[in-house]
């Protein structure tokens, strides 16, 4: 379950994270069935609805060509909207999930910085403790969350070590970034602890001991 569930549905979420995505461009019903993998006619009631309250715009009208939308950046709760999906289903929750599953043995610390604005890529800054994640599987790793559709906007990811992100000061760039409001927490829960084997049952004879041993004390 993620954050937002409480506030959009599946679908909307889905629709949301394609479209803020790439704010330019325009999808046809068609094409958002596809790319988020829903019912054609799933996807037409919620445009629909989206539609109705502004969320989304027609794009230009062409003649023999199916009619398409996109993100309306002019709705008057556009960034609040932009700042809920990065915070949970459209960077967040599948960035930390990758990072959980594959990465909690090295990643300390992890920080998703926001939107580069030239390139609209996610900048993302781990922190390691001891050994740096080795980086081939960390691009291979951000490849396939956008291969699957988790992420839908490409990921530029700077690793530090410890010492240095601890010795970052007021002035240094970094420091500024990492207390921006923008800045997202998505650190990793550490790797648990094995939890202790139960002792084996004590016997009869063990027992007695035990209480003569109480009784000479």
């Amino acid at each position: 379950m993620g954050a937002a569930d409480f506030l959009l549905s599946p679908a909307v979420q889905q629709i949301l994270q394609l479209t803020l995505a790439d704010p330019a461009r325009q999808f046809s019903a068609a094409d958002l069935a596809k790319l988020c993998k829903l019912a054609l006619p799933q996807v037409e009631e919620t445009v629909g609805h989206l539609l109705a309250h502004g969320v989304l715009r027609r794009g230009e009208p062409c003649e023999g060509q199916p009619e398409t939308v996109g993100i309306d950046q002019g709705f008057v709760f556009y960034p609040e909207l932009r700042r809920i999906a990065l915070k949970s289903f459209a960077a967040a929750e599948p960035l930390r999930a990758m990072l959980q599953s594959k990465f909690r043995a090295s990643v300390q610390r992890a920080f998703l910085l926001g939107e580069d604005t030239e390139t609209g890529a996610l900048q993302l800054l781990l922190v390691y403790a001891d050994l740096a994640p080795e980086r081939e599987a960390l691009d291979q790793a951000l490849r396939r969350l956008l291969k699957s559709g988790a992420l839908r906007q490409h990921v530029q990811a700077d690793v530090v070590p410890a010492r240095r992100f601890e010795a970052l000061r007021r002035g240094d760039a970094l420091h500024a970034r990492l207390a921006a409001d923008g800045c997202i927490d998505i650190s990793p829960t550490g790797p648990r602890k094995p939890r202790a084997a139960p002792a084996p049952p004590m016997g009869l004879l063990a027992r007695a001991r035990r209480r003569l041993g109480g009784l000479g004390s």
